[in-house]
């Protein structure tokens, strides 16, 4: 896995715009009630689940096409989104701007390489990891334990794999009519590398309970995950 095939999928997955909703661009829904339901769900979790505050600094690392900084924007002091494809990243500029939101700073660089000490109240990382290989993801981890600041939330939004061990796919997939690269690692996996920076974990649970219509993959599940920085002294 490279950053390479990752940027290529992602460059032309922006350019696609037929699609039911501008979420379906990165959660690849392309039933439109299907899509609906997904958004109302997450969204409905993430705010019952993440503590957003009006002075708050929100670090959105991997931000796609922006769906989650929009929203978090008119709740907090400032949303940074950091986001490595160019028109995605003009994207959220652009959306803001049409909005009157005037409180998101886009930085169009990769995740891994963001590392301002102290930067966030809330770190927010939403579909990110398993598109990292492990330089890049142990990078990202350590990066985030410095970023978020002691004592705050880290919200994770991932994918994960839900057989016995992490699994790689590099494959063309007709689906997304592209080829297809990514990196599942397991929930034990996650809580461990971040357990070692100083993270405490305080929840972790599937966006979707069994059975559900969401649930698109028998090997993956949609986790979320929330941690505290409690620092590793």
């Amino acid at each position: 896995m490279t950053r390479e095939k990752i940027r290529a999928f992602w460059t032309e997955r922006a350019k696609v715009t037929s699609l039911p909703r501008s979420e379906s661009q990165v959660n690849f829904e392309n039933d439109s009630e299907i899509a609906d339901l997904r958004i109302k769900t997450e969204t409905e979790l993430i705010d019952a689940e993440l503590p957003l505050k009006a002075g708050d600094t929100v670090v959105d690392l991997g931000a796609g096409n922006g769906r989650f900084s929009l929203l978090f924007a008119p709740k907090v002091h400032k949303v940074i989104a950091v986001e490595f494809i160019d028109d995605f990243a003009r994207s959220i500029e652009k959306q803001a701007s049409e909005r009157h939101i005037r409180n998101i700073k886009v930085l169009n660089m990769p995740a891994e390489d963001f590392c301002i000490d102290d930067s966030a109240d809330i770190v927010f990382v939403s579909g990110l990891l398993h598109y990292l290989d492990p330089d890049q993801y142990n990078r990202t981890v350590s990066n985030i334990s410095k970023i978020l600041k002691r004592g705050c939330t880290l919200f994770l939004r991932e994918t994960i794999s839900v057989l016995e061990d992490e699994f790689f796919i590099d494959k063309f997939s007709e689906e997304l009519g592209a080829n297809y690269c990514s990196l599942y690692r397991t929930k034990d996996q996650i809580v461990r590398s971040f357990s070692e920076q100083g993270f405490h974990l305080e929840k972790i649970c599937p966006f979707f309970p069994d059975g559900s219509v969401l649930n698109k993959r028998v090997e993956t599940r949609l986790y979320y995950f929330t941690f505290r920085n409690v620092g590793t002294h």
